[in-house]
């Protein structure tokens, strides 16, 4: 997603009182826009979505595309007797070394929609929901994405959610 520092107004002021404020990294953006290069770059925010084959769907805000990120957000919500199958990012198989998993890699860019049963469809349908879910929202600030992530959650994904379910999601569970 892209990074958003909608309504703050303390865009050029250092996070120490005392120091000068640093020069901002680019010139707002006053109507959405797009970062200045394709793929990942520092003007994005890595959201991660897994899915598995009974529906349900785990989002978090990942403070970087690295392996580390990846097990720390993982661990908590994948089993150690599951595949994870992954899109061709070079982060994901020192991720699930890490998490003691069996990995399998989908190249889509070579055209690889699918193999077997394994398939990452879920999971580009999830993003797609996503983005058009936070379109609708006309643009959020990037410190509450893991708000909305919850608030998609619960909104999107589940038509009649059952009390349990709202407060678990309230809670970021």
């Amino acid at each position: 997603m892209l990074s958003s520092r909608k309504g703050s107004r303390a865009w050029n002021k250092s996070k120490q009182g005392d120091m000068p404020a640093d020069p901002p990294d680019r010139k707002p953006r006053r109507r959405g826009g797009k970062a200045a290069k394709r793929g990942l770059s520092h003007e994005l925010v890595p959201v991660l979505v897994a899915a598995d084959r009974s529906g349900a769907t785990f989002t978090a805000v990942l403070p970087a595309v690295s392996a580390v990120a990846f097990t720390a957000v993982l661990k908590p919500v994948i089993g150690t007797d599951a595949l994870l199958v992954t899109d061709g990012c070079t982060s994901y198989p020192a991720c699930a070394a890490a998490l003691g998993v069996t990995h399998e890699v989908l190249n889509q860019s070579a055209g690889e929609r699918g193999r077997g049963e394994l398939h990452i469809q879920t999971v580009n349908n999830r993003h797609s929901r996503l983005k058009d879910f936070l379109r609708a929202r006309r643009g959020i600030a990037t410190k509450y994405l893991a708000s909305y992530l919850r608030w998609f959650q619960l909104a999107a994904l589940r038509p009649d959610p059952t009390p349990r379910y709202c407060l678990a999601a309230a809670m970021g569970g």
